[in-house]
């Protein structure tokens, strides 16, 4: 077993979301990942042998407080890691994870190789916390929430739950200081693993800013989200906050700048006779 340094979504010095790529990760239990995880004190990735034939690698995630099913920058980051170490051939791959096969794409550009990384086709509820016990959690003025009929909080998931919550502008977004244990207690009564908040940029239609404060994970703030950055393209095609056309519709999100880990993210929306039917998160590793 070894352990290389990635930085995954960087949009800046310092930004980006660290990706630890544990390779040869066989020999190590559950309980060493954890711990590995949490010594770290950040999310780590742990490639393994596929335990099917369908699929080329298996990885697992570990953040400090426990297993995740999936995450989209420790995907990328280990498939990055693996292409350089020749461990990876041709344009694509299965990965396998604890929420299932998940095909990722790559291609090389002036930048380095992007990652492209398939989502499950999303899921949506309605059913939020009512608006107060939302202004409470952000600690906002009502004036400062964005929700509407267009545009509504939302529960959606590409491969876990995350709340979408629009706020008016991006000064308001930066400015959050939430409290995070009713934060947490909302994740729990909704069924989702965190709060996507977003604001809507003032004339780009497809660009937005976004931050994540996930449900009990060891950190308070997240710098980049792949899973909630996919889940947010799925929401703003439902809505029509976009134009969107058959084929790829591209929403770009800006995340982790209020913190000082600027990042971006870029969340592919597929239509098919107007119906989504892909989506994936794409994003570029660097090896610290």
């Amino acid at each position: 077993m070894r352990m290389i340094s990635t930085t995954v979504f960087s949009d800046g010095p310092g930004g980006g979301n660290p990706a630890p790529v544990f390779l040869d990760a066989d020999s190590m239990t559950s309980e060493e990942m954890q711990k590995a995880a949490a010594e770290l004190g950040q999310e780590a990735v742990f490639v393994l042998r596929p335990e099917t034939d369908d699929c080329d690698v298996r990885l697992r995630y570990f953040v400090p407080d426990h297993e995740l099913s999936l995450c989209a920058h420790d995907t990328i980051g280990a498939v990055t890691v693996m292409l350089q170490e020749g461990l990876l051939k041709g344009n694509s791959a299965v990965i396998g994870t604890g929420a299932g096969p998940v095909h990722v794409d790559w291609e090389k550009d002036d930048r380095g190789t992007l990652v492209m990384m398939e989502q499950f086709l999303p899921e949506f509820r309605a059913d939020v916390p009512a608006a107060d016990y939302l202004l409470q959690a952000l600690r906002i003025p009502a004036e400062s929430l964005a929700v509407s009929p267009e545009v509504p909080a939302e529960c959606v998931s590409t491969s876990r739950f995350k709340l979408m919550l629009p706020v008016k502008d991006r000064e308001t977004l930066d400015s959050l200081k939430p409290d995070l244990e009713l934060l947490w207690s909302l994740c729990d009564e909704c069924g989702c693993s965190g709060f996507y908040v977003f604001a809507r940029d003032s004339e780009k239609t497809d660009t937005c800013y976004a931050r994540q404060f996930p449900c009990r994970s060891g950190y308070d703030e997240d710098p980049a989200t792949g899973i909630a950055a996919a889940a947010l393209g799925a929401y703003w095609v439902r809505h029509g906050l976009m134009k969107a056309e058959e084929g790829w519709n591209r929403l770009r999100v800006y995340q982790g700048h209020a913190m000082g880990r600027p990042s971006f993210l870029a969340a592919d929306v597929r239509l098919g006779s107007g119906v989504i039917n892909g989506i994936r998160v794409c994003g570029y590793a660097e090896r610290v």
